[in-house]
């Protein structure tokens, strides 16, 4: 049984995996497998894949979906289908530097007790490149569950988790189709117990305008919905570091949602005051000191109901995004 197993959805993307397979090709640790979920693709991406598969001399399994229901149900099935000790997740359109598995093995490798690794990552576009890290805060090494839950981004990519300790509490990603990974993530670095964070950049993530997590036509809903998994899961067990995390997620989070959605000031006003009644005086939560100046002053602008502000700043958010 290989050690790893690269789980990828698709959805009409194999035109968009030259880098992909290229960088899983020339990987120099070859103990691993490629599971990639076709979502039932409108175009030929299947049958390429399968061709793909055939002639590659990689271990790569290629699955379809019975219907088209997004990543999280692809993932699921990637997950269902793998038979490594660990599981990571790359996105279709994305790659990794050619060292990625040999530098996480020797994170495995001197921390036998680790089940869990998260590494970071650069976002790339057209005209740039620059490194993001996995985590709000946090050097390097071991760190404590509780930090990971408050402090690790939500991103499904740049993460390993052992398969077992996902299996054992069922974790899976819930059936949204955006904000799944929110759900997702925290539950399972809470399954693993033991986290490495090994804050070198090792992934590039390719970002498109026209991705999923970039609609402007989705509004909030699937965030609500999706930490509301979290609370029931984990809230009575972690209820500060709940408090935290619901910070960036439903409150930043939500609110960009809400406003690139261009819902009325009525109802912001109405999801900020539902909110603050779960989550009273929030403005005191450590996770504030490590989110970055933008997401501050966004947030502050929140607190004292600075509407065109915060109207403002989501257009500023939009069109950095959009270049």
């Amino acid at each position: 049984m290989p050690k790893y197993s690269i789980i990828t959805p698709n959805y009409n993307g194999f035109a968009l995996m030259k880098n992909y397979f290229e960088s899983l090709e020339a990987q120099t640790m070859k103990d691993f497998e490629v599971i990639i979920v076709d979502d039932c693709s409108k175009d030929d991406s299947y049958l390429q894949l399968q061709n793909y598969a055939k002639a590659s001399e990689m271990n790569i399994r290629v699955y379809q979906s019975e219907q088209n229901s997004g990543p999280g149900n692809a993932r699921n099935i990637g997950m269902d289908k793998a038979t490594g000790d660990f599981i990571t997740f790359i996105d279709n359109d994305d790659w990794v530097e050619v060292t990625w598995l040999e530098q996480i093995d020797k994170v495995l490798a001197d921390n036998p007790d680790i089940n869990c690794v998260i590494y970071d990552y650069y976002i790339k576009s057209e005209t740039s490149q620059s490194v993001s890290h996995s985590m709000y805060k946090g050097k390097g090494g071991i760190i404590s569950l509780s930090d990971c839950m408050v402090f690790a981004r939500n991103h499904t990519v740049g993460k390993f988790y052992k398969l077992s300790d996902c299996r054992r509490e069922q974790i899976r990603f819930p059936e949204l189709r955006r904000c799944e990974d929110v759900a997702f993530v925290c539950r399972a670095i809470e399954a693993c117990k033991t986290v490495y964070y090994l804050n070198i950049p090792l992934y590039y993530y390719y970002q498109r305008p026209t991705s999923l997590s970039n609609n402007k036509k989705m509004d909030e809903s699937d965030m609500v919905k999706a930490f509301a998994i979290i609370e029931e899961h984990l809230a009575l067990k972690y209820p500060q570091e709940i408090k935290e995390k619901s910070v960036t997620d439903l409150l930043y989070g939500g609110l960009l949602m809400i406003l690139k959605a261009g819902k009325s000031r009525r109802y912001i006003l109405d999801y900020l005051k539902k909110y603050e009644n779960k989550y009273p005086e929030w403005w005191k939560c450590n996770i504030l000191h490590s989110i970055g100046r933008a997401k501050f002053v966004y947030l502050q602008c929140a607190r004292f109901r600075f509407i065109l502000m915060l109207k403002t700043l989501t257009y500023l958010h939009s069109r950095l995004v959009d270049k």
